[in-house]
């Protein structure tokens, strides 16, 4: 699918329509296009490809039998409108189809983020709502990048200017992918972008990790979960290859892993190529 020169971008995420991630992606993207954000109304990490809506009449109903009615499968969205388009309550996966099916003109790309907290690793595609917004709208059939920015160890506050690097990236890649043929090769792309308080060190193109880590146990009669991968990414000692996207991130370079759905890496060099000429 080749991207207008001006095109209409759809900016959901998972942090809610208030998060600064989100405004900072905003006011970037406006540079390079039409922006209208259909986001959740409220933080709604981690809830993965859910939807709210879409199976019967309400999920929300006591009795889930299907009802085969002519309207049984259609649901009423909330939504409460926005400075910056409209809050949604509903999952990001609700907002991406809310966003690419009802909007009017319908949008050439879906950008979800910024994302507060890095998404790295192919583990992670079904649990994070920021990329699940993305692959929802590459199934689809509108191309996708999901932006994520790690905040391990980034204690302060974060505003809109924090996420500043990470709107760069997103419009240099929205704006530059024009007569590319860059999402005829890929369906969607997983950007993760290194604290704001590190130094630039070049963009990696690379793959998701497939090493994933949890533990669990059961001490003084109750059960715990441990999360090796960030208390690794925390010492700064992960078991990752030096072409997968954790390991570029803790080289403090921008990882972004172009995909295709459900959970593919597509051939990364003709990719690099075009990325290169972007980026």
């Amino acid at each position: 699918m080749e991207l207008d020169s001006d095109p209409h971008i759809l900016l959901t995420n998972d942090d809610g329509i208030d998060a600064p991630g989100i405004r900072a992606l905003h006011d970037a993207l406006s540079a390079v296009g039409t922006v209208t954000v259909v986001a959740p109304d409220r933080n709604r990490s981690a809830v993965g490809r859910s939807l709210s809506y879409g199976r019967t009449r309400s999920s929300t109903d006591d009795d889930l039998s299907l009802d085969l009615a002519a309207d049984s499968f259609t649901a009423a969205v909330p939504h409460t409108d926005h400075e910056l388009g409209y809050a949604i309550d509903g999952t990001p996966c609700d907002c991406a189809i809310v966003g690419a099916k009802a909007l009017e003109p319908t949008p050439d790309i879906v950008v979800s983020g910024c994302n507060s907290g890095a998404n790295l690793g192919a583990y992670v595609f079904s649990r994070s709502g920021t990329v699940s917004a993305a692959m929802e709208a590459a199934f689809l059939g509108t191309p996708s990048i999901a932006v994520s920015m790690d905040t391990l160890g980034y204690d302060a506050d974060l505003e809109p200017t924090d996420f500043e690097r990470a709107g760069e990236i997103a419009a240099a890649l929205v704006g530059g992918a024009a007569g590319t043929g860059l999402f005829d090769r890929v369906d969607y792309l997983n950007v993760n972008v290194p604290r704001p308080d590190c130094e630039p060190n070049g963009v990696a193109i690379t793959r998701p990790t497939e090493v994933y880590e949890m533990d669990a146990a059961f001490e003084n009669g109750g059960f715990e979960l441990t999360n090796r991968l960030w208390q690794q990414m925390a010492n700064r000692d992960i078991p990752d290859d030096e072409d997968t996207d954790r390991h570029a991130l803790l080289e403090e370079a921008v990882s972004i892993s172009p995909l295709r759905v459900p959970y593919d890496v597509v051939d990364t060099e003709p990719v690099r190529r075009i990325l290169g000429d972007i980026l």
